[in-house]
């Protein structure tokens, strides 16, 4: 099971604290912590305080960001918040949290939900070398591609047989169709760089073979997302 490590990024002029997939218990803690650091917190969904220095922004998703580092503020309440029970959902509504799915004929196409790793910031990320994935994202996305035990479309910092040129910013990509094994042995996440990196296409659209899904298998996914996930399937 995945345990939790703080990964903070900056994307543009934004600071990025990745969290778990905060449950209600956990959102109340971040601003009731919030609060003692006399920091003004509204909550409609997503929490935003507001001081002096900053606002920051805190989503369900395990998404922190603000135009000021928000470490000091928000990372004190890590450790009762890791303490936290898991808050029991229904399996489809876990599932949405990670991933949806649609099938043309033989082909199941899966869109991820990601923190960081989608559109402006997508290309602020490739623009860099970064990779904005977080432990349970790259998790998932792992689960799937090596499910589908096929070739999946990908970006990637090197070359493949009928890769197609891509610039994001000043660095070189390419939009690859690679199998599951050197995807599996590429996929960048937060924290992580290796001699050759490979990346969601930037909607996050996998398009994959991919079985359906068992209950049990999906069970099991979740069970090892461990502290990244704050919910369990019921």
């Amino acid at each position: 099971m995945l345990s939790f490590k703080v990964h903070e990024l900056k994307v543009g002029d934004r600071y990025y604290i990745l969290l778990p997939k905060l449950n209600s218990k956990q959102m109340e803690l971040i601003s009731d912590r919030l609060t003692k650091s006399r920091f003004s917190v509204r909550s409609s969904g997503r929490l935003s305080a507001r001081s002096p220095e900053a606002i920051i922004h805190v989503e369900p998703s395990g998404t922190c960001w603000s135009t000021a580092d928000p470490a000091d503020a928000v990372l004190p309440a890590v450790p009762d918040m890791l303490a936290c029970p898991k808050q029991k959902v229904p399996a489809q509504e876990l599932q949405g949290m990670y991933f949806e799915t649609g099938r043309m004929g033989r082909t199941s196409h899966v869109r991820l939900s990601t923190r960081v790793e989608s559109f402006s910031n997508w290309d602020k990320l490739r623009a860099s070398g970064a990779s904005g994935l977080s432990p349970d994202e790259h998790h998932v996305a792992s689960f799937l591609i090596e499910e589908a035990a096929g070739n999946c479309q990908l970006l990637t910092d090197f070359p493949a047989e009928g890769s197609v040129p891509e610039l994001c910013g000043s660095r070189l990509y390419f939009k690859s169709n690679i199998g599951a094994t050197e995807a599996l042995g590429t996929l960048g996440s937060a924290g992580r760089k290796r001699a050759r990196n490979s990346y969601l296409p930037r909607a996050g659209i996998l398009t994959l073979a991919v079985p359906l899904l068992s209950p049990r298998k999906l069970a099991g996914l979740f069970e090892e997302l461990g502290e990244w996930c704050s919910f369990e399937a019921v």
